[in-house]
């Protein structure tokens, strides 16, 4: 069984009618790679890798009650089999994410966005059939090509945990783990 564990940063903005002068903030990205296999975040559109999944500005009108979602992004996950990275015939594998900021949502089962920004809002991440992957629970199964890259399609999607979305910053991280069996 080969687990691949890496940071997942994931880009988040909400816009704000407040303007701030002589403000602003560096965001510093990377990655560490703890296995054999390595896993590349594409965008599914074009296929190419993305440092971050950038989900845009969204209104909090689109939140009127608890529970509603807004700003869906598919994201993929790409395995490519290689000299150090062997997939055998009939390999799956599953994706564990997990939330840097800890659980949000009844149960903690979605991602906790970074304190100070936006407030009862978090993040709900699906798989390729629209069913939840609770933070810290494994994914679906995805099959895997034993010789060309198999990309695993999820998508992300802010979710509103309370009635009184707020205004700010929505920006998070998630870690992942890749079993492949």
């Amino acid at each position: 069984m080969k687990k691949t564990l890496i940071a997942l940063a994931v880009g988040l903005g909400l816009a704000s009618s407040a303007a701030f002068a002589n403000t602003g903030s560096i965001n510093f990205y990377g990655q560490v790679h703890a296995g054999t296999c390595p896993i590349e975040i594409i965008d599914p559109s074009t296929g190419l890798p993305v440092a971050r999944v950038n989900m845009g500005n969204v209104s909090v009108s689109q939140f009127k009650a608890t529970g509603d979602e807004a700003a869906s992004r598919a994201f993929g996950m790409r395995v490519t089999p290689d000299g150090n990275c062997v997939v055998t015939p009939s390999s799956k594998a599953k994706v564990t994410f997990t939330a840097a900021y800890g659980g949000a949502g009844t149960g903690g089962t979605l991602y906790a966005l970074e304190p100070g920004g936006a407030n009862d809002l978090a993040m709900t991440i699906k798989d390729n059939t629209g069913t939840p992957v609770d933070n810290g629970s494994a994914s679906k199964d995805y099959p895997l090509h034993a010789t060309n890259p198999t990309t695993m399609i999820f998508s992300a999607a802010y979710k509103s945990i309370g009635p009184a979305v707020t205004a700010g910053t929505a920006n998070t991280d998630v870690q992942f783990l890749v079993d492949i069996q």
